[in-house]
């Protein structure tokens, strides 16, 4: 994919700490800040490319002072080496995902301004430059409704529901009231975040039937394989895959998934090549590509991404919104479609 044998003059490391209004809640905690690094790697031309280092330990990367370390380590050795070498490294050497997927990305963001082509068109030639996106609305709680309305004002059809962080009986309340407000054609994806067992999944289960449900991600804690696939038996809508989908692919095997679909997060499976290496071992799955609450650049990796991987699901994209700053201007959402600017209109590299 990377064959460009340009040497790399500098690589240079920027931290960041980004305030979340208001706080990212869900059943395994709170986050209220966002702490990552950009990586800019450049030629000795006009050229940069930028990628990020967002670890997120909860989501299963490596820790923050993990990622620091090693991070660092990498830009010491990465000067003078050629583009190419870097790309081939990367593959060979075992790396930290959050790490892999900032390095992975920079470089993949340098090859595509070199090559002056949205970087999509380097993952995919075929690939749309314009995506559906879910919108994020926070827990099913009390203000559920509102920003469930304000989302389909602002036209998202499929709306990210967190659940199995307050009591079930308040939240299915909440999913009810949301479901009656809602137009024809618009659906909720309800995120559990492994918050249930089995007997507790198989109840949701049955108060989620007749509300317009999209998907069901991660409802089990565990990852027993034939508990989600008779649970998936038991369900009209897809149940899907996000942090569990590594450890799932290893013990069913590639055909052997017990869930419809997929959820592939690049800075938690490590950057572009192990994401579509995972959606080409999940056979005929529904591939759904979704940021960690990244920063600009994250979210730029993620989408080209998502539309290289595209086949018509809506992605979780539109993140940014939870981020009182950023370090950069981030893809346009606009009418729950993510557009793909061209090049010469992606985030500077520094």
């Amino acid at each position: 994919m990377i064959d460009d044998h340009v040497r790399i003059r500098s690589c240079r490391v920027d931290s960041y700490d980004l305030p979340l209004n208001p706080p990212w809640v869900t059943s395994r905690g709170q986050l209220s800040h966002r702490q990552g690094w950009l990586v800019f790697l450049a030629t000795d031309g006009e050229v940069a490319g930028c990628g990020e280092c967002a670890p997120m330990e909860q989501a299963g990367t490596e820790s923050h002072a993990e990622a620091g370390q090693s991070l660092h380590r990498w830009a010491g050795r990465v000067a003078g080496m050629r583009l190419s070498k870097l790309w081939q490294l990367l593959d060979d050497e075992a790396i930290s995902p959050a790490v892999r997927c900032a390095l992975e990305g920079a470089v993949v963001d340098l090859a595509a301004r070199r090559q002056r082509q949205p970087l999509a068109h380097l993952l995919n030639p075929a690939a749309p430059l314009d995506v559906a996106v879910n919108a994020a609305v926070g827990s099913a709680d009390q203000g559920l409704v509102g920003r469930a309305t304000r989302a389909t004002r602002d036209g998202y059809k499929v709306l990210k529901i967190k659940v199995g962080v307050g009591p079930a009986e308040d939240e299915i309340g909440s999913l009810r009231a949301c479901a009656e407000r809602l137009a024809p054609g618009v659906t909720m994806r309800l995120d559990a975040n492994g918050a249930w067992d089995m007997a507790a999944a198989r109840v949701w289960m049955r108060e989620l039937e007749g509300l317009p449900i999209d998907t069901v991600e991660e409802p089990l804690a565990g990852m027993d394989p034939d508990e989600l696939r008779q649970l998936q038996q038991e369900v009209d809508w897809s149940l899907a895959a996000d942090e569990s989908l590594i450890p799932l692919i290893g013990i069913s095997g590639p055909a052997g998934l017990p869930v419809r679909r997929v959820v592939i997060k690049p800075m938690v499976v490590g950057g572009v090549r192990p994401s579509l290496r995972l959606a080409t071992q999940a056979g005929d799955c529904e591939v759904v590509v979704t940021t960690t609450l990244e920063a600009a650049p994250g979210r730029w990796l993620t989408a080209h991404l998502a539309a290289a991987l595209d086949d018509g699901f809506a992605h979780g994209l539109d993140t940014g919104r939870w981020l009182s700053a950023d370090v950069g201007p981030g893809p346009v959402i606009w009418r729950g479609r993510c557009r793909l600017a061209d090049p010469d209109r992606l985030p500077s590299s520094g």
